[in-house]
């Protein structure tokens, strides 16, 4: 039971620093992921005020939970898949040591799989495939990522072990324990480490896993900045210049169908984009010049 209770706070402890680490991380990059998702679609709003502010905030917050999840996931389908990857990577070690190389052990303890990798891991299979079915080819890096991530969180735990049971010794005439300054100096090093293994376990599948842009698309949406596939009503003369208008119900306005609003909510002007057969039209149109119209299914109860 004892045994139990220390893996469970040990589990405990890895998820609430992995969680403090990615808030603070995930702050930073969300601000520069608003900045990269405005270069890439050239868009620089102008007239932004500072209530503008507080939905750079909301972006930013909204980016770092996709990047946390997207993170969390990667690295726990890595251990759902531990069953698989530590034999082949013993296998690994094993012919490293028949070929007489230097360091052929894993310079730590493999994970196997634990409570929380079964939901996030069965996540992360699901977010892999539905990122990657378009061309599984083109996204070898992302279906290789796991692999990756479970070797980084392998070493990420062994260092946390080791604080974990850095507890101070009972002085005997027996046993030498080493001096004060030198157990600080080792677990000093230990922490640096480990900090610098959970930088890499969040940062890592963000950039190397090929599918950047889809998180800022999906972070975008979720701050509802980015709106996909919905029903705008534009503005004489700007409504000249975008394909396939309809007449609407409001005195000077053209619908469109199926546009996609880039980029809203922040300055004095919002980036749509329209596509017809061949050709993809975007155009930067005032505030006042625009309605944006979402429509949303309602269920009645039936009576008995």
């Amino acid at each position: 039971m004892t045994n139990t209770q220390t893996e469970l706070e040990k589990q405990i402890d890895i998820i609430t620093k992995l969680l403090s680490l990615s808030a603070k991380i995930g702050l930073l990059t969300g601000g520069g992921a608003i900045v990269s998702y405005l270069l890439i679609n050239g868009h620089y709003p102008q007239g932004v005020s500072i209530g503008d502010g507080l939905l750079f905030l909301v972006a930013a917050f909204c980016f770092g939970i996709v990047c946390l999840y997207f993170s969390v996931s990667i690295t726990a389908a890595g251990i759902l898949l531990s069953p698989i990857l530590i034999p082949a990577i013993n296998s690994i070690a094993w012919a490293r040591k028949k070929l007489d190389i230097k360091n052929s052990d894993p310079a730590f303890t493999l994970q196997k799989i634990n409570f929380p990798s079964v939901f996030f891991g069965a996540c992360g299979i699901a977010t892999i495939y539905f990122l990657a079915r378009r061309n599984f080819v083109e996204h070898m890096p992302l279906i290789l990522l796991p692999v990756f991530q479970y070797i980084m969180y392998s070493a990420f735990a062994e260092q946390s072990n080791k604080i974990m049971s850095a507890q101070p010794q009972p002085r005997t005439s027996i046993v030498p324990v080493p001096q004060e300054s030198e157990t600080q100096f080792n677990l000093k090093k230990i922490r640096k480490n480990r900090v610098m293994l959970a930088g890499i376990i969040l940062i890592v599948p963000i950039f190397m896993g090929g599918v950047t842009s889809d998180l800022l698309k999906v972070a975008m949406n979720l701050a509802k900045i980015r709106i996909e596939n919905t029903t705008i009503l534009v503005k004489t003369p700007y409504s000249n210049l975008l394909p396939s208008p309809k007449d609407s119900k409001v005195e000077n306005f053209k619908a469109f169908e199926g546009a996609t609003v880039i980029f809203r909510g922040v300055g004095n002007s919002t980036l749509i984009e329209m596509r017809s057969a061949d050709t993809a039209t975007r155009l930067e149109i005032p505030n006042d010049s625009i309605i944006i119209q979402r429509t949303a299914k309602i269920n009645f109860g039936t009576k008995t």
